[in-house]
């Protein structure tokens, strides 16, 4: 799927649940990032993740659902990548080709704790990290 139909089935919550997996998650984050500076592409990502856990009949609670500390770091992560990269990324799939460590679900524990960022306080809010600040973007 390239990024023009990533973009269109998230926008529109098309995407089902087996496709929205992390791959997708990393991709839909540089999306926004490309389209917004990071505060207007949190608000964006945050919404459209939560219409989507609701179409896919989540519920959300404070186990389950939306993770506003993820989100975040991972928008982080995905802008600071692509900010490295020159020439810029031509599209999502050139971004994890050219940042693969993107790929690896663990890459926030370079910042947190396994505690703090897994805590029912990180998934309600943003915490800051406990191990090593994130990157400026």
């Amino acid at each position: 799927m390239d990024d023009a139909d990533l973009w269109q089935r998230f926008s529109t919550q098309e995407l089902s649940h087996a496709e929205w997996n992390h791959r997708a998650h990393v991709r839909t984050a540089y999306l926004h990032v490309a389209r917004w500076p990071l505060d207007e592409a949190h608000l964006r990502m945050r919404a459209g993740i939560i219409r989507l856990n609701h179409r896919h009949g989540l519920v959300e609670s404070p186990e389950r659902g939306y993770f506003e500390t993820l989100t975040r770091v991972w928008l982080v992560l995905v802008a600071a990548a692509a900010k490295r990269c020159t020439p810029p990324p031509a599209s999502s799939l050139d971004l994890l080709e050219r940042c693969p460590e993107l790929l690896e679900r663990d890459l926030p524990l370079a910042h947190y704790t396994k505690g703090r960022l897994m805590s029912t306080h990180a998934r309600a809010v943003f915490v800051a990290p406990d191990v090593h600040p994130l990157p400026a973007v």
